[in-house]
């Protein structure tokens, strides 16, 4: 059995990352980020999803140009759990490697 975890957890353990709910369904997170150019962008998807592979969970991701947007949850658990945060944390040290900034909600 998956383990929920809540949202103020989720939020101290990656506050770079955004909690949303999805119509008052299930929470999920979300990070969006800015690159220098499309192929920093697109290298910087490609090595996340080799994480992806090796880890078994996968997330959406949606890029536009330089933009890429990063949505995950346990789809069977209806919410975030070990899987999401351990995902989420090799997202954030792969970052670290890219020249990228932050975006807001737009």
């Amino acid at each position: 059995m998956m383990v929920l975890f809540c949202r103020e957890k989720v939020s101290s353990l990656l506050p770079l990352w955004r909690c949303k709910v999805k119509s008052n369904s299930y929470y999920y997170i979300e990070r969006k980020v800015r690159f220098p150019t499309f192929s920093q962008a697109w290298k910087f998807m490609n090595e996340i999803y080799e994480q992806n592979e090796l880890i078994n969970h996968h997330c959406k991701y949606t890029n536009d140009y330089t933009k890429v947007k990063i949505k995950m949850y346990t789809h069977t658990a209806k919410g975030v759990t070990e899987k999401d945060i351990t995902l989420a944390t090799i997202i954030d040290k792969t970052l670290q490697k890219y020249d990228h900034k932050v975006i807001g909600d737009t």
